[in-house]
């Protein structure tokens, strides 16, 4: 069995499609810059964490806002179903946020609740703006200050580009002023085959680049061991990260999937190889096979899929996914949340 329910110690949410920036490389952008056509928006219900929850009341988990395709606190329901959580002793929270929505009264109230919150930004005033699309620079600041103040727990996390990474020092100075605990450089892998990326948002055609991308170089020389990524994939050997830390995700609609990057390619809006094979195993399983509100805990663990037949296909280079030997590799860190691919620094 891939997890069974009394094991699993972190669940990771995507409480909502809904976001308020056009972040170029997100799944829920498309080219022009608007919504991804194949995103509906959907947020969680209390009804809904109540199924997801109950089972592990009196528990000791941990509760993950991480999404694909959303920002938890552009949702609508996010309160009520935070205070859910708290009501019935979830107390070890976690939220990823771009930082930009609500306003410093919510957080300075937020602060005081007992959640850790993972700023995602990307530079400062002139370069976060750059990837993170519609985003409010000054707005960010005043929520980070206004939740410290109130002793929230923050980290700010850094991803690296060409464009920003001169302000690193810079940007880890203003986060220790603003009383953040930790900050986090991230490394990201999206430019190891390519070195830029060129999108349109509106009338705007933005190129962002990282011509010094330390991980180009493993990729490179993968490409000159194995012929080409995908072979590489398909027949290294596999450490899953989600299954290691007793983790398991749940996107919106409910569907329970390993890990967060098996629970984004059903929405591409392009058929890659991520999600062919996620389209297979829908042809095989059918679309609602991991559904929780139709199948319950139960019903989905102990589905053959999660049962055995994922971790079978681990050592099956014909029947696993893409997306497990592109992730869980063993030569390459695809994740710029794991390993050499981040550097976490203690402020405080």
């Amino acid at each position: 069995m891939y997890l069974d329910l009394d094991e699993i110690e972190v669940i990771q949410l995507d409480h909502t499609s809904r976001c308020n920036l056009a972040c170029p490389q997100c799944g829920r952008t498309d080219p022009k810059g608007g919504r991804n056509s194949n995103l509906d928006l959907v947020d969680l219900s209390v009804e809904q964490y109540k199924l997801i929850f109950t089972p592990f009341i009196g528990k000791q988990i941990r509760i993950f806002h991480c999404g694909n395709y959303g920002d938890a606190l552009a949702s609508p329901t996010f309160d009520e179903t935070f205070n859910w959580c708290l009501d019935n002793g979830f107390t070890t929270n976690t939220i990823v946020t771009n930082g930009s929505l609500r306003n410093t009264e919510w957080w300075a109230n937020f602060g005081k609740l007992g959640a850790k919150v993972v700023f995602s930004v990307d530079g400062l005033e002139d370069t976060n703006n750059i990837y993170r699309v519609n985003s409010n620079f000054a707005k960010i600041i005043s929520n980070i200050e206004a939740f410290c103040n109130a002793g929230g727990r923050a980290r700010w996390d850094f991803i690296l580009f060409n464009h920003n990474k001169h302000q690193v020092e810079d940007a880890k100075a203003l986060a220790t002023r603003l009383g953040v605990e930790e900050f986090n450089v991230k490394i990201t892998t999206r430019f190891a085959k390519e070195s830029k990326y060129t999108t349109k948002i509106g009338s705007k055609t933005t190129v962002i680049d990282d011509n010094n991308n330390t991980t180009k170089k493993v990729f490179d020389t993968i490409i000159k061991d194995f012929g080409d990524f995908k072979k590489y994939a398909d027949t290294t050997v596999i450490s899953c990260k989600y299954k290691k830390s007793k983790t398991i995700f749940i996107d919106f609609d409910t569907r329970v999937w390993p890990c967060c990057w098996m629970g984004a390619p059903s929405r591409f809006l392009t058929t890659d190889l991520q999600k062919s094979g996620i389209v297979k195993l829908f042809n095989e399983f059918g679309d609602d096979f991991n559904r929780l509100d139709i199948h319950g805990w139960s019903g989905v663990l102990s589905h053959p899929w999660f049962l055995h037949k994922l971790e079978e296909s681990w050592a099956d280079s014909n029947s696993r996914l893409y997306t497990c030997g592109r992730t869980c590799g063993q030569i390459f860190e695809f994740s710029s949340g794991y390993g050499s691919n981040r550097h976490i620094y203690k402020l405080k």
